[in-house]
């Protein structure tokens, strides 16, 4: 049973998801009547003078901001849970379990959004067409199971075989990266964020700040 200490502990992972959740939201419509074409309709987004100068457009398609939304959060949260090993060594403490995976579990939710989306959009055959689009589905399929398996039933169930799996978030990170890239969407704070997450693993560097904390 959980106690007040880990609801409170996953509250602020929480708190962001729903706003987030609540956000997008105020984008989609569900119209259950019959004269509805469809039943899941998205919000145009007007852009602001300056924004429709520079983006030479006056909106952007309600659809095309949820999806770059969910992936915008999907990453947020993917980089945030691979950084807590970093940040750990750093402060010397580790985070609690809980609340790593309410972090990974906030990262499966919204990559899967952004994955869903974007197939009801353009239908699941084109997430095929394009290598941006693979290798962003390829990480997805990584994510989820990593999602899936994070709790602790699954380490159990999986015993040495779990840290196997979850080092798979390595494969993971190369993959959402191949993706950013190539979608060219400011990669480079992401790259460099996710490089320290790989240096700060290195064993050498893992010692000697053990040594310095």
């Amino acid at each position: 049973m959980p106690s007040k200490k880990h609801y409170i502990g996953i509250f602020p992972t929480v708190l962001i998801a729903l706003f987030v959740l609540w956000k997008l939201s105020q984008f989609i419509v569900i119209d259950f009547s019959e004269q509805a074409d469809n039943m899941l309709n998205f919000i145009d987004v007007e852009l602001s003078d300056e924004e429709a100068y520079r983006l030479d457009r006056d909106f952007i398609p309600g659809i095309e901001y949820v999806t770059s939304l969910t992936g915008l959060w999907a990453i947020r949260f993917f980089l945030a849970a691979f950084l807590m090993t970093p940040i750990s060594l750093v402060i010397g403490r580790n985070f609690p379990l809980y609340f790593r995976q309410s972090i990974g579990i906030a990262t499966g939710l919204f990559t899967t959004l952004h994955v869903l989306v974007f197939v009801f959009s353009e239908g699941i055959l084109q997430v095929f067409t394009r290598a941006e689009l693979i290798f962003g589905f390829v990480a997805f399929l990584i994510i989820l199971s990593l999602t899936i398996t994070s709790s602790k039933w699954a380490m159990k169930l999986l015993k040495r075989k779990w840290k196997s799996l979850h080092r798979w978030v390595y494969l993971a990170t190369f993959f959402v990266m191949l993706h950013l890239i190539i979608l060219d969407q400011s990669w480079i704070a992401y790259g460099v964020l996710f490089g320290l997450g790989f240096v700060f693993r290195i064993k050498a560097v893992k010692r000697f700040i053990k040594s310095r904390v």
